[in-house]
């Protein structure tokens, strides 16, 4: 059976076929590695996504991936990465570690004086470490939230549009875009 092409390639906890897949904690709790399992998106690197390269050994080029570090075969005679220009977040001077944010709803304040209820902002179980960066893919993100129980408005404050002061960032993280606090980071040209 011939070798079907994808859009994507592995990344490795060390520079070396061989090595583990890199864990997500988000898809294994349990401290697993990823797998190989179609299901299993924790340790892909998607066409198209941009990454910060960290360092490079050989052939092997390693990238900040979901905190960590994530590595794939890249020979420059042959690139997998392809350089591309863009901002770039880190966590502040001083901070040993920023979190990370699956959605960014408006913080509690912007909610007083309706009968919306707040929407809890947590942190996922990620975070980005001193000394990492991460692509910014939109720092224009506004803060709000819709809500409606209804069809036709008809319960108070419902089709509203709750809309907050913090500022988000959308950043490339892992096989997926997720959102850190403005305040939490510096963004770097």
């Amino acid at each position: 059976m011939r070798a079907a092409g994808t859009n994507f390639v592995y990344l490795h906890t060390q520079p070396d076929a061989s090595s583990p897949l890199v864990k997500d904690v988000g898809l294994h709790p349990d401290g697993s590695y990823s797998t190989t399992y179609v299901s299993d998106h924790g340790a892909r690197l998607a066409a198209g996504q941009k990454v910060v390269v960290s360092k490079r050994s050989g052939d092997w080029v390693s990238v900040w991936y979901l905190g960590e570090i994530g590595w794939l075969y890249s020979p420059k005679s042959d690139p997998v990465l392809l350089p591309s220009d863009g901002a770039t977040v880190a966590a502040k001077p001083g901070a040993a570690s920023v979190p990370v944010y699956g959605r960014a709803y408006p913080e509690q304040a912007a909610y007083a004086g309706t009968a919306v209820p707040y929407q809890t902002v947590a942190p996922l179980q990620y975070t980005i470490k001193a000394g990492q960066a991460y692509s910014l893919a939109d720092a224009t993100i506004d803060t709000n939230y819709y809500y409606a129980k209804t069809f036709n408005a008809s319960l108070p404050d419902d089709h509203t549009v709750v809309t907050g002061q913090d500022k988000y960032y959308e950043i490339w993280f892992g096989h997926r875009m997720f959102f850190v606090r403005a305040a939490d980071v510096v963004v770097n040209p």
